[in-house]
């Protein structure tokens, strides 16, 4: 940009120019853009005029800096064409006018309304001066449609206003990102560090909020900030990509949720309501939800993560599954590590789920946690994420890529726009194993649930044959169910070769799930069935665990995974050996149900309501650690769905099924 700064003003005091920040491009849609320029440290009328790229003035916007407001001057210019481009100059008011900002890069391009046009953000979170500089460099060559500056963006640490004031104020005067803020849009939301404190949240601010929002709203343009004083939340919808600057912030742990009146709330009630309204009006084909925190578990013991608040997070999930949204990708940022994980089928389809961190050198290896979904990660600085909205396709495209300076690409997801539909009937089968001469599951979720067998296991004929003895088992290295799953149900058939012996310490177990999706002794046992001795001879009983989430004991505190069981229930031997028997288990968050053959057991009451904790992979065959509690005999038709069975369904199942195990061979 060349910007005219006349020496005569300097002189005369009229305006200080290591004081001046901007302009900077804010929000723009199809028919307006919104601006943001500080002069420097003093009141002045100002004048944006902006013209048309092959004609004259179209229009011009009068602002003010005001003292009030640190003397950031906002213009909102209306009443533009859709997809249109456009130049703009800024000037002071009066007689003579100065012109104070002009030159080739001061230049814009409204939103294409028909979202025909292919589109370009930039998300990137955690930056400071000495080491991004090269990350915006990186950035401006892309020349991207939007820049979301996504949290710690920058680093400010304090409720004291003037400190604020001057941290953003230097924060967009740096150079490079200046330079990229003349000509594209420029928004974002914030998290802990720009919200004013680590960790940080509406109840630990308190008053101080006020004044770190007040910062915020001065030095950015954004077309809004959250409703009546109160929040930053809102959207930049650049047609063919819709983009939600969410707030985490500042209404958590100030009431209760929407959701669940007896938890506290992260959204807040009228972010809550504005996000369903809009992400159902939504006409773009791909979707953002986009905040500075993460959507999982930090598993550090910090509560500034949407597992802290997972009912609220699921509700919103649920709400997009259930309204049939499609497009939907998640997108968050803080944690100084850079993942992409997906969350089979959680919202009806596959959900893509995004973190880029941090835009400086510092990194946090130790946030670089085990999660089920997680597929891809990189423990580096300098990263920042591409998002490549492409509508003309046959099949729209999403692609997104992750990033560092030098043309350097690590990682690329490519999401077509037929895979982000709901389906037309949903399907709750998540996993399937048949045991027909392999070890591969059948359900939707495909190959990522196969099994691999250890001690020579054998899965040759019509069913999976274990010998006690030998320790044998079947591991399956993926999670299949919903993180923090309120409910599913599990149906095997059973035929034991041998039965724990009365009075010893014999333990067979059927399945478990472990931690990670390998054998280990960690606790992670959410679905867990064995078989063991009972007090009567003539018995053997039937005990089922689970590891379930326990809400927060108090305000800023996070949930924690609570066991609970065993859930037992005894079975004449009789019954169960040398024969083909089915067990299932029905979990809800309120109870354990047990059935045999279609007739259910018992129904156990959990001490704690709550949903599955998070667990990695399952034992088959086996506990957790893999050896020393095996299973001897057959297993078949082991089968998980992501729904709540009724009586009736389980039932059904079981008569279904029955045909199967009868007078077919090796069964």
């Amino acid at each position: 940009m060349k910007v005219i700064l006349l020496s005569l003003l300097y002189l005369s005091g009229f305006l200080a120019a290591d004081e001046q920040v901007g302009p900077y491009l804010g929000s723009v849609s199809s028919d307006e853009a919104h601006f943001l320029f500080r002069p420097g440290a003093r009141e002045q009328s100002l004048k944006m005029v902006v013209t048309g790229e092959k004609s004259g003035e179209v229009v011009s916007v009068a602002a003010r800096s005001r003292a009030e407001n640190d003397y950031v001057a906002k213009f909102k210019v209306t009443g533009l064409s859709e997809g249109t481009s456009y130049r703009y100059r800024i000037e002071s008011e009066g007689s003579p006018a100065h012109v104070l900002a002009e030159g080739d890069g001061l230049k814009f391009r409204t939103v294409d309304a028909d979202r025909a046009t292919p589109v370009t953000a930039v998300l990137l979170s955690c930056v400071n001066q000495k080491d991004t500089a090269v990350v915006w460099r990186e950035i401006g060559t892309l020349q991207p449609d939007v820049l979301c500056l996504s949290g710690d963006t920058p680093y400010i640490d304090t409720s004291e206003l003037a400190t604020i004031r001057d941290k953003h104020r230097a924060f967009l005067q740096e150079e490079p990102l200046a330079k990229i803020g003349e000509g594209t849009s420029v928004v974002g939301t914030w998290d802990d560090h720009d919200f004013g404190r680590n960790n940080g949240n509406g109840l630990s601010m308190g008053e101080g909020a006020e004044a770190t929002r007040k910062g915020f709203v001065e030095y950015r343009a954004h077309a809004r900030f959250g409703s009546n004083d109160n929040g930053i939340y809102h959207k930049s919808d650049l047609g063919a990509l819709e983009i939600f600057h969410l707030d985490p912030r500042s209404f958590s742990q100030l009431g209760p949720s929407p959701v669940d009146p007896n938890q506290t709330t992260c959204f807040g009630k009228t972010q809550w309501e504005w996000l369903r309204k809009s992400l159902k009006a939504s006409q773009a084909p791909f979707k953002v939800l986009s905040m500075g925190a993460i959507w999982q578990d930090k598993k550090n013991g910090e509560t500034d993560d949407m597992f802290t608040y997972w009912y609220e997070r699921d509700a919103l999930l649920d709400f997009i599954r259930d309204e049939g949204i499609g497009g939907v990708i998640l997108h968050g940022g803080d944690i100084h590590v850079s993942r992409y994980l997906r969350h089979p089928k959680r919202v009806g389809y596959d959900l893509h789920d995004f973190i880029v961190s941090p835009g400086h050198l510092s990194v946090i290896p130790s946030l670089n946690v085990y999660h089920p979904s997680l597929e891809w990660s990189l423990v580096e600085g300098q990263q920042f994420l591409t998002l490549e909205a492409d509508p003309t396709l046959e099949d729209p495209e999403l692609r997104a890529t992750f990033r560092q300076p030098g043309g350097r690409v690590n990682h690329v997801v490519r999401l077509r726009l037929s895979d982000l539909q709901p389906p037309a009937k949903d399907d709750a089968l998540r996993a399937r194993w048949r045991f027909e001469g392999d070890l591969k599951n059948s359900s939707g979720l495909g190959s990522r649930l196969d099994g691999k067998a250890y001690r020579g296991a054998d899965f040759s004929s019509s069913a999976l044959r274990l010998e006690g003895k030998k320790q044998q088992y079947v591991v399956i290295p993926r999670s299949f169910l919903d993180d923090k799953s309120p409910g599913h149900s599990v149906a095997c058939w059973i035929k034991p070769t041998t039965l724990p012996e009365h009075g010893s310490p014999d333990r067979h177990f059927i399945y478990e799930s472990t931690a990670e999706g390998k054998v280990a002794d960690t606790p992670a046992w959410h679905l867990s069935l064995e078989l063991a001795p009972a007090s009567d001879p003539s018995k053997v009983a039937v005990k089922a665990h689970t590891f379930t989430l326990v809400p927060a004991s108090a305000p800023q505190k996070a949930p924690t995974a609570r066991s609970s069981g065993p859930y037992a229930v005894t079975v004449d031997r009789r019954e169960l050996a040398g024969r083909w028997n089915q067990l299932v288990t029905v979990f809800d968050s309120q109870v354990l149900a047990l059935y045999l053959n279609g007739e259910r057991l018992a129904t156990h009451r959990l001490p704690v309501p709550g949903p599955a904790a998070e667990f990695g992979g399952l034992v088959i065959g086996g506990h957790r650690a893999g050896t020393g509690r095996n299973f001897d005999g057959w297993i078949d038709e082991l089968s998980v769905w992501q729904e709540v069975f009724s009586p009736e369904r389980v039932k059904a199942l079981f008569r279904h099924e029955e045909a199967l195990f009868v007078g077919t061979p090796g069964r």
